[in-house]
């Protein structure tokens, strides 16, 4: 009985043994398969998801950074560690900024039309640069109004309506027009030493005298008919030989005809020619006609008519010779008050290289021609003794 006994109590000592282990090893199985459920689901989260979980870590993160530990805590004792915030964090937070779209550029010229071209006529019209209506055609008169602008407030003057010229224009330095008066009549050359022009003093084909004017615009057909309806001289002779005529029809002596004034180049050399023919008709050789042309005709270039400043005179009244007219008689006494002398005289044939011209007046000024009168020179001798005087 006592064996029988013992082999049960270490069969049933065995058998508890062997459950226990089971047990253990179940438990411990059960255990490392959650483990491994734990690790798949956390790969197979979506990388996007993962990013934002990462983003959102470093907000608070680096949010916690920033933020000062509050006092009393102690935190301040501690050293402090930025962290940066990721890539892909910073790009999340300042999006890249997007270009503003470029202003609309202004550009009106020359065949513009519109309501650009209408709002610009408008506000030149306002500043008093531009007549007529706004009609919004960019033509001649827009252009001239953009470029009289454009002078007036310092911009490039090329009639053309950028954004710096449409800017000023609708700017408060945009002013009035300003109206530039009409100059007054060129006073100069009778306070300069008169100009010389003979064979010994030719100008060149391409000079041209400054200040030249219709004589038309100045001297009224009442005072003096004109054989060349577009005679030209220079500005201050002109209003002299106009002050002279006036004074001499105030003293009775009118009819007065002006022949001839300023002379172009190409004019000397075409009445040059035309002499010179003339004489080769007669049967003259070529030299012979050129050197009797040449008495009474100066060669291009050499003629004083090139200065605008001489004057061939005549009267209308008579069809004597000038010499023996009554406006020669008053030009004899008078022209030298007014800045006119007889240029070429026939006791001066030696020196000016012309004879005797009755009927041609050079303009020298008033002081010139007084010292000129006093003294009995041409002006060929008076230049020369002015040079010596100096």
């Amino acid at each position: 009985m006592r064996t029988r006994n013992g082999n049960n109590t270490v069969f049933l000592v065995t058998a508890l043994a062997l459950a226990a282990l089971a047990a253990f090893l179940w438990i411990f199985s059960a255990a490392k398969g959650r483990e491994y459920r734990a690790e798949a689901a956390v790969t197979a989260v979506p990388t996007a998801t993962v990013h934002a979980v990462n983003l959102v870590s470093a907000a608070a993160a680096l949010s916690a950074a920033e933020t000062p530990s509050p006092a009393g805590t102690g935190a301040a004792d501690a050293p402090m560690y930025v962290t940066p915030a990721p890539a892909a964090f910073a790009a999340a937070e300042t999006p890249a900024p997007t270009a503003s779209p470029a202003p609309t550029a202004v550009y009106l010229a020359s065949g513009s039309a519109g309501e650009g071209v209408r709002t610009l006529q408008q506000r030149l019209r306002e500043l008093g640069f531009l007549e007529g209506e706004a009609d919004g055609q960019f033509g001649k008169a827009t252009k001239a109004a953009v470029v009289l602008f454009q002078k007036q407030h310092g911009l490039d003057a090329d009639g053309i309506v950028g954004e710096k010229t449409w800017t000023t224009l609708f700017g408060d330095s945009a002013h009035a027009m300003e109206t530039t008066p009409t100059p007054a009549p060129f006073h100069g050359v009778a306070e300069s030493v008169p100009i010389l022009v003979n064979r010994q003093h030719p100008v060149g084909s391409d000079w041209v005298p400054e200040h030249l004017v219709y004589i038309a615009d100045v001297i009224p057909s009442s005072v003096a008919v004109l054989a060349d309806s577009k005679a030209q001289g220079v500005s201050e002779a002109v209003y002299a030989l106009k002050t002279m005529l006036e004074a001499a029809i105030a003293d009775g002596v009118g009819h007065w005809k002006i022949r001839e004034a300023y002379r172009t180049y190409d004019a000397q050399k075409r009445i040059f020619n035309n002499y010179v023919n003339k004489y080769l008709e007669d049967g003259r050789s070529r030299s012979s006609a050129i050197s009797a042309t040449r008495q009474t005709v100066a060669d291009p270039g050499t003629s004083e008519h090139h200065t605008g400043l001489a004057f061939d005179l005549n009267a209308t009244n008579t069809s004597d010779a000038f010499v023996d007219t009554a406006q020669y008689v008053w030009l004899v006494r008078h022209c030298w008050e007014y800045g006119f002398i007889i240029r070429y005289t026939d006791e001066k044939e030696d020196v000016t290289g012309f004879l005797g011209e009755e009927w041609h007046y050079r303009y020298v000024g008033v002081e010139h021609a007084r010292k000129m009168h006093e003294t009995g020179m041409c002006l060929e001798e008076y230049l020369e003794w002015l040079g010596a005087a100096e």
